[in-house]
């Protein structure tokens, strides 16, 4: 009798995706050889609490009424880290990925004075933790005969520089009728595409168009499928009309496990309303939303693959995480495999301060205010990623400031030690990204091609955001290792570097022109470039924090504050460089809410004045840059301009009926919330000034979803929005709305 023997199979490929299954996660992999293997890895997920021997009885009693669920399995010595102590903590399994939450919650509820560790992690973050895997990890990975993975050797790092992706088939899904959201579309056709061609789907019903999409899903079997408002409105709107009409969506690869949806949420941050809308993740593909992705937005793919392998958060859910999230991520990893616990709550907080200690630790980054106006050949100076620089050299971290070890004042005006004896897990994880971003912008900078140089500087942008983020995150009250004592000595420091930049350079003869934080304007009559880099390098060796000279200005703009007009602003300006590259900072063609027909024009003046070479120069172009407003405004009072242009768009703070005012935003939502399409606090209400005086339309303005050519526009109010956008650059010439207006024949 022959004995038949069933071995197990090695891949060689990447880790694709990985996501909770009963009693462990299932895993997906690309092969080299272009093969999409699935396997399962057997995971329980832990939790910790410290507790007293006393209470053990009690956890054992909530423990059994989970029908063996949930285990007691020992008492562990960890790190507690902010004492950098060993503690005794009782170590909890719970059998089921993907009820893990739940079980903590049950426990939590009974033992609320009680302190928990790793309790509201993934069970996917710590399966990825304990087996040192990443999202896109390169190896050689063994599967047995009944689908277990049963080894890995990975040839690859999570902060690797030099790292191969694998081959990806991607769809994408829109709606055929782009640039309006398709909640505000009455009717929504679907557009799909891969392999270099588009089909828009056209079909009489829901069965008609479910067979068509499956049938292209089926053609292309996507690993990655890019939409446009699918999180919210497109893949939320297919499963609704299959469930209606009984035709499975093929969406899934894994046709076993459910789709991920979570809800949207609006919520305050620094002041702001915003709206995050909810996500809807595939399961053996990833779906990405470019429309709620905001590292797709700034870094494309090239990004979100360095963030994801970085932080170990799954590809789908990094694409929708903040970035305040990727970097807790990054340290929670760390925290792990030094055998750190991870508190669920925050631990430490804020220390006792007299109001004196108040007034002088509660201080953000200096800034010197600009001398308004227009100024010629001032050279920018910038400090590279100048606060987690500051945090790595002097040690900062959460667990370091005002550690009980050390006794050395080192934080400059605060009474604040650092410590001596252990690194902070805030600088032990910053030091990789700083060489990661370093190391791409010097690739970038020698790239041979124009595709290496892009993938290069989408990959040093995302790390830039994590670098941006990290300063804020440490302050923030509901960071996991954030103390708002380290966020103060970090201002400390870069107010001490700040000042003393500035005294170097005024030792040397420059003016200072304005300082913000971290970046510095300056002139010296007769100096040149090589004179500013030579006073960067001796502010580098002198502070520690490297500091670059980023280009001479031909001319550059700090304008007055509209409502003011003896104060300037900090973060408004606009200036040429001597290569002819324009740097724009605050001004409406920066900014989103502005009608597109406004920032056109603000962009043809300002292209136009980047040929000028001094301010006297700029004085002779105001004839010109008049006509350049001129035919734009003919166009508008003809009723050329296309309605897309003249679209405001506005963020709601409040349901419609909430508002008790009657401004345009007011009008509009309520607008919308009577014809049924309810905006939430958070988002973008899209309108088209009629009339506003009222006069002749009462309703002022009307919502872009329900605008018709024939109801036109207000002319008047959008050639005082050209006419503002305008002046600011013109009055410091001495050009005022007045004598603007007088040239344009517009009334003033």
């Amino acid at each position: 009798m022959q004995t038949i023997v069933h071995r197990n199979r090695s891949i060689k490929g990447w880790l694709f995706d990985v996501y909770p299954s009963p009693s462990g996660v299932t895993l997906w992999f690309i092969s080299e050889t272009g093969g999409r293997i699935s396997a399962h890895a057997p995971f329980v997920p832990k939790f910790y609490i410290r507790i007293d021997e006393n209470s053990f009885a009690l956890v054992k009693k909530i423990a059994s009424r989970f029908k063996g669920r949930c285990k007691i399995s020992a008492w562990k010595e960890m790190i507690e880290i902010y004492s950098g102590e060993f503690i005794k903590v009782l170590e909890v399994y719970v059998n089921d990925t993907i009820n893990f939450g739940k079980y903590v919650k049950a426990f939590e509820a009974e033992l609320p004075y009680y302190v928990f560790f790793n309790s509201d992690l993934s069970p996917v973050q710590m399966f990825l933790f304990e087996n040192d895997l990443f999202p896109l990890a390169y190896g050689e990975y063994v599967i047995s005969p009944d689908g277990k993975l049963v080894a890995q050797n990975i040839e690859d790092r999570f902060d690797a520089i030099d790292y191969k992706l694998p081959p990806l088939s991607i769809m994408i899904i829109k709606p055929s009728i782009l640039g309006i959201a398709p909640k505000y579309q009455q009717n929504i056709t679907i557009e799909v595409g891969y392999d270099n061609r588009s089909y828009v789907i056209n079909a009489d019903s829901a069965q008609e168009l479910l067979t068509r999409l499956n049938f292209h899903i089926e053609r292309c079997d996507p690993d990655l499928i890019i939409t446009h408002f699918g999180d919210e409105i497109i893949l939320p709107w297919l499963t609704l009309l299959a469930d209606k009409v009984k035709v499975p969506i093929k969406l899934n690869r894994d046709p076993s496990a459910p789709f991920v949806r979570t809800r949207d949420v609006s919520y305050w941050s620094y002041g702001q309303i915003v709206h995050k809308a909810g996500s809807f993740e595939l399961a053996g593909r990833w779906h990405l939303d470019v429309e709620n992705s905001f590292i797709i937005d700034q870094s494309d793919l090239a990004g979100l693959f360095e963030l994801a392998r970085l932080t170990r958060i799954p590809v789908q859910r990094q694409a929708r995480e903040t970035i305040g999230t990727g970097l807790s991520s990054l340290q929670l990893a760390w925290a792990y495999s030094h055998n750190i616990l991870i508190p669920a709550k925050k631990q430490e907080w804020e220390q006792f301060k007299s109001a004196y200690q108040l007034l002088l630790s509660d201080r953000g980054g200096l800034i010197f205010s600009p001398k308004m106006g227009y100024h010629e050949n001032v050279a920018e100076l910038d400090f590279a990623s100048m606060y987690p620089s500051l945090m790595c050299i002097h040690n900062i971290s959460p667990e370091t400031v005002n550690c009980k070890c050390c006794s050395n004042q080192k934080v400059p005006e605060l009474r604040y030690t650092l410590c001596e004896n252990r690194k902070g897990i805030v600088p032990e994880t910053l030091e990789t990204i700083l060489k990661k971003r370093a190391e791409y912008k010097k690739r970038e900078k020698d790239s041979r091609s124009e595709s290496e140089r892009i993938e290069y500087h989408k990959r040093q942008t995302a790390l830039k955001w994590l670098l941006v983020t990290c300063f804020g995150y440490l302050g923030y009250k509901n960071a996991r290792f954030g103390r708002i004592e380290a966020h103060e000595a970090v201002n400390a420091f870069s107010r001490d570097a700040f000042l003393r930049a500035k005294s170097i350079a005024e030792k040397r003869g420059y003016e200072i022109i304005h300082g913000i934080v971290d970046c510095l304007w300056l002139k010296k009559n007769g100096a040149g470039p090589d004179d500013y880099r030579k006073l960067s390098e001796e502010i580098s060796k002198e502070i520690g924090v490297n500091i670059s000279f980023e280009g001479m200005y031909k001319w550059i703009l700090f304008p007055n504050s509209r409502t003011d007009p003896e104060i300037p602003v900090a973060n408004r300006y606009v200036g040429a460089y001597t290569n002819g590259e324009l740097k724009v900072r605050g001004l409406e063609v920066r900014r989103g809410d502005t009608p597109l027909f406004v920032r056109k024009v603000q962009a043809d003046v300002l292209e136009l004045m980047t040929n000028a070479s001094t301010i006297k120069e700029l004085k002779l172009m105001i004839p010109e840059i008049i006509q350049v407003i001129k035919m734009h405004l003919e166009k508008l009072r003809a009723g050329r301009v296309e309605p897309l242009e003249l679209v405001i768009r506005r963020t709601i703070s409040k349901e419609a009926d909430e508002y008790e005012n009657s401004n345009l935003e007011a009008i509009v939502a309520k607008a919308m919330a009577e014809a049924g399409v309810a905006l939430k606090p958070g988002e973008t209400a899209e309108y088209i000034i009629i009339d506003s005086t009222g006069k002749r339309y009462p309703g002022k303005a009307k919502p872009f979803l329900f605008y018709q050519p024939e109801d036109g526009y207000d002319t008047y109010k959008y050639t005082e929005f050209v006419i503002k956008s305008v002046e600011i650059l013109l009055g410091p010439l001495g050009y005022n709305y007045s004598w603007i207006a007088e040239q344009l024949n517009v009334s003033a």
